[in-house]
């Protein structure tokens, strides 16, 4: 992919893009709803059969789209592989500590979850495995946006619309993740920088490169999530889960 034109890697972007937002919403949005048993174990589901896959596919298509928009130099590629195993340390702590407590009859777990082992896999499963996961994906997001902003990648004639798609279902991923996750004060700065970014980027003649299209969509699409979601809840931002949603 290095030795790509300019021109080439702007043609193959958006398409890039796309493709690493629909499968982030696939296997991010679809797994909790994958009960059926693949075991043995009869508690190993699909949910977690698919979260094993799910840095297989992610991260190569993460590392597809850093490379098209604009290549690796030394520090880059060492800044790529260390987020890159962060982000599957702590989806391989999510898979494992969400299974366990998953394990559980109804009501079950809350019994676990009072003694030390349970308040210990809760904590990994609901609060230090989240953050790892998603300060990842952001500092992807950083990663990707400035080496488009850096690189000699040139802007299309127009505004790539499968650019903007692709933000908006990155965007609306995002949003719900990161509040049924509850990491919205990772979420909410780092969308508001993310945006002021690309509006810089924009000021300085990359309006239409396509990834300052797929990030400024992203982060609309993501704060009006935020103040939408809040509007409705007294300006609270719960877990989708907690109101009878997405449970």
């Amino acid at each position: 992919m290095t030795g790509l034109t300019p021109s080439r890697r702007a043609d193959q972007l958006p398409a890039a893009l796309l493709g690493y937002a629909v499968v982030l919403a696939a296997f991010l949005l679809v797994p909790p709803y994958l009960k059926a048993s693949v075991g043995p174990p009869a508690a190993f589901t699909l949910q977690e059969a698919a979260d094993l896959v799910t840095p297989l596919v992610v991260i190569p298509l993460a590392w597809l789209v850093f490379d098209l928009a604009g290549g690796f130099g030394r520090r880059r590629l060492v800044a790529f592989l260390v987020i890159g195993a962060l982000w599957v340390e702590g989806q391989g702590i999510h898979l494992a500590a969400n299974a366990i407590g998953d394990a559980f009859p109804p009501g079950g777990a809350e019994t676990f979850y009072e003694t030390a082992p349970g308040d210990l896999d809760l904590w990994l499963d609901e609060t230090l495995s989240h953050w790892m996961w998603h300060a990842a994906w952001v500092a992807i997001s950083i990663l990707v946006l400035a080496a488009a902003t850096r690189a000699e990648v040139l802007p299309m004639n127009r505004m790539s619309a499968t650019a903007a798609v692709a933000g908006f279902v990155h965007g609306a991923t995002f949003f719900v993740v990161s509040v049924e996750g509850v990491t919205t004060l990772l979420g909410i700065p780092a969308s508001i920088l993310i945006l002021a970014w690309t509006l810089r980027a924009r000021q300085r003649g990359l309006a239409r490169q396509p990834v300052v299209t797929f990030f400024l969509v992203t982060t609309i699409v993501t704060l009006l999530g935020y103040v939408g979601w809040g509007a409705l809840n007294h300006w609270t931002l719960p877990e989708f889960s907690k109101v009878g949603l997405f449970s």
